[in-house]
């Protein structure tokens, strides 16, 4: 154990007769947080039914409220972003759910998760790639929680673990204050995984946690009564302690969906209009995955007539007009040359509220890196055919308050005593952006969007192909992050204080990371080579690029890209936008 770990559980022992009080009943004005894995694309040791289980999980999470960070098949950097997203989240008095489904190896008595791009095969390999369970327990420790509970579906034999100094399943695990631990079998044991069965521990806590009011510690001691049971006896659940009073899943009054035939009834019969709120619900959220990928006007309108206040009903509008207009003849329609004076411009701006905008010309570059990272592979050529404009800065504060105060965008994001004004505006996700899209779009007139990927790319490189715009090393000075400056600023600075690339646009790399409009792919091989975005339907994993100021300069290169969940938050993450010509 650390020692910081060692003065968290001394200062939380301190704190211990304040935590029942914060404990007690389910108050839903706690944060509810919570962070779902789910690795099984191991490629000597894939796990059949790691990702189900998790998604599984993870459904029931949302559907209870849950801030919830989820991911699945995570590569080292993709777990280590989420990782830090959910410690991002973490808050005194939460109510905290951690489920990890997939492989883990003990050394020198800890465990530690592995990610799928990684096969420890000694100690050094294990403390430089996999992640330490400590760490995740020592940001709980610290944040105070009223009531945790860290299910850890893990203890399989696995082909790493024999040159790690032996051992089976999950190394011991101490007791720690206000934080319960569940495995489906004991520590220094395994359990052998059947593809298409499913893991009866795992199961049967769904269940239980599915049930409206259902305090954490009663699921607990039911879920091992039912495997205890399912199983004749020959699996015993493992519980560290019974987690503190409050944690409950799906709230009174709040029963989760769990068959299909009440997914179609959601569906297929969405509750009277009524005022929307910020919150999406999972009628509406129903209702938009059936439409969002469709061609007919009235579908949209359908969704507009149930939720006029809905969290999608700016892009609906759009959707529903945009069809209309391409079902009229084609002499009622307006001429495109409206716009040719403006499309000449180098810069511009459409209103006053609006981002500054330059224009990128049309071009071929080659696009990705085999510096690093699997997901950055093939480099490819990719033509972009059509010149386009793109924000000169990031979206700012100002930009975005004023899409707040005209009713545009809903979310309002916190500064963190930073200032608003000319900084990023972040803590935005992926809808959010499209929403600020859809809103510029309306006001102007003109067809506002996410820039691709490679639209993406090709501008922030500029015409170089070197790893940065400015070159091939970690100039200081040149952008925000961690090592790129002389003093570390640790935050996001106001838009245009570093030099533009050679398209005269700014911060494309750190200060915030912005999404793209891509769906994630794990490497560049089925991706287009015309410039336009991958897509998939309903896919919920989309693209950031550009790196942020929290990040090292590894990350702020022309190529790197992550994935994060469309509908998760985080302090770090903005967009700028792109423009029709």
């Amino acid at each position: 154990m650390s020692w910081y770990r060692c003065l968290a559980i001394a200062a939380l022992a301190i704190l211990a007769p304040l935590v029942p009080a914060l404990a007690q009943g389910s108050d839903r004005s706690q944060p509810r947080i919570a962070l779902v894995v789910g690795n099984g694309a191991y490629r000597t040791a894939p796990l059949a039914n790691a990702a189900a289980d998790a998604r599984a999980v993870a459904d029931v999470l949302r559907q209870g409220e849950f801030d919830l960070v989820s991911i699945e098949n995570a590569d080292r950097a993709a777990l280590e972003q989420a990782l830090a997203t959910f410690r991002g989240k973490l808050a005194r008095g939460a109510q905290v759910v951690v489920f990890y489904a997939g492989h883990a190896v003990q050394s020198r008595g800890r465990n530690f998760l592995v990610p799928v791009d990684i096969a420890p095969r000694g100690p050094a390999e294990v403390a430089r790639d996999t992640f330490d369970l400590d760490q995740l327990v020592d940001a709980l420790i610290v944040s105070r929680p009223a009531s945790a509970l860290i299910v850890l579906d893990a203890a399989r034999d696995n082909p790493w673990q024999a040159g790690l100094g032996g051992g089976k399943g999950l190394a011991p695990i101490e007791p720690v204050e206000a934080i319960a631990f569940m495995a489906p079998v004991a520590p220094g044991r395994t359990i052998a995984e059947t593809p298409g069965r499913a893991n009866p521990a795992i199961e049967e806590w769904l269940k239980a946690i599915r049930t409206p009011g259902l305090d954490m510690t009663t699921a607990l001691s039911r879920t091992r009564d039912a495997v205890s049971r399912a199983t004749r006896r020959s699996q015993q659940l493992w519980i560290s302690s019974p987690p503190p009073a409050g944690l409950i899943v799906t709230p009174t009054g709040r029963p989760v969906a769990t068959a299909l035939n009440t997914t179609r009834a959601i569906i297929s019969a969405p509750p009277p209009p009524g005022p929307q709120s910020d919150q999406l619900g999972p009628y509406e959220l129903s209702f938009w995955e059936t439409i969002k990928d469709s061609r007919n006007p009235d579908e949209y309108r359908a969704y507009l007539d149930a939720y006029p206040r809905g969290r999608f009903a700016g892009l609906a509008r759009t959707r529903e007009q945009s069809l209309r207009n391409a079902m009229q003849p084609a002499a009622t329609q307006a001429p495109a040359a409206a716009s040719a004076s403006s499309a000449s411009a180098k810069t511009m701006r459409d209103c006053e509220d609006c981002p500054d905008l330059t224009l990128i010309p049309a071009g071929s570059f080659e696009m990705g890196s085999n510096e690093m990272f699997e997901f950055e592979k093939p480099v490819r050529t990719v033509t972009i055919a059509r010149p386009f404009y793109l924000g000169t800065d990031e979206v700012t504060f100002a930009q975005w308050d004023a899409c707040v105060a005209e009713g545009g965008c809903s979310h309002r994001p916190g500064d963190r005593n930073l200032g608003r004004g000319r900084r990023p505006v972040t803590d935005i996700h992926w809808n959010d952006a499209n929403a600020y899209a859809v809103w510029l779009s309306y006001k102007t007139g003109r067809k506002y969007r996410l820039p691709t990927e490679a639209e993406w790319e090709y501008a922030a490189r500029g015409g170089t192909t070197t790893s940065y715009p400015w070159g091939n090393s970690v100039d200081k000075e040149m952008a925000n992050c961690l090592g790129c400056n002389a003093q570390p600023r640790r935050q996001a600075s106001e838009v245009g204080q570093f030099p533009p690339n050679r398209f005269g646009l700014r911060d494309m790399a750190g200060n915030a990371a912005e999404w793209v409009a891509d769906c994630w792919s794990e490497n560049y091989r089925a991706a287009p080579r015309d410039g336009s975005a991958y897509a998939l339907p309903g896919c919920r994993e989309r693209v950031l690029r550009g790196g942020s100021f929290n990040n090292d300069p590894r990350y702020l290169r022309s190529a790197a890209r992550f994935k994060y969940e469309s509908d998760v938050r985080f302090y770090t993450n903005g967009f700028r936008v792109a423009r029709e010509p």
